[in-house]
């Protein structure tokens, strides 16, 4: 008797985890998107940024030297998040896989 009471609770953990996983795979993936246009939107800035600096009017402009430096710097922190960015694309596509799989199987 105590080892179906012991089962039920562990088969009723065993789902609550699961749950729990899937959701915070989810919201990792949220992040990971929201990051990803991030990533994107800085990109265009820095390009338009060089753009404007490369001008005439604009070259050797002290201020906006300095702030291509830091938009730089910036680009170059994100790039260094690139990995955990392209590991929640990976964890996306295996779950786009398992969501297919259970669509045929139903």
């Amino acid at each position: 008797m105590i080892e179906y009471a012991l089962l039920a609770l562990s088969v009723i953990l065993n789902m609550f985890f699961i749950w729990y996983i899937r959701n915070l795979l989810s919201n990792l993936l949220y992040i990971s998107d929201n990051l990803n246009s991030l990533y994107d939107e800085l990109i265009q800035f820095r390009d338009h940024l060089n753009k404007v600096y490369e001008l005439e009017l604009f070259y050797g402009d002290e201020t906006l030297k300095n702030l291509l430096r830091h938009a730089k710097h910036v680009a170059q922190l994100l790039d260094e998040y690139e990995n955990i960015l392209l590991l929640a694309d990976d964890e996306e596509q295996e779950l786009e896989g398992v969501d297919d799989g259970k669509s045929e199987e139903a």
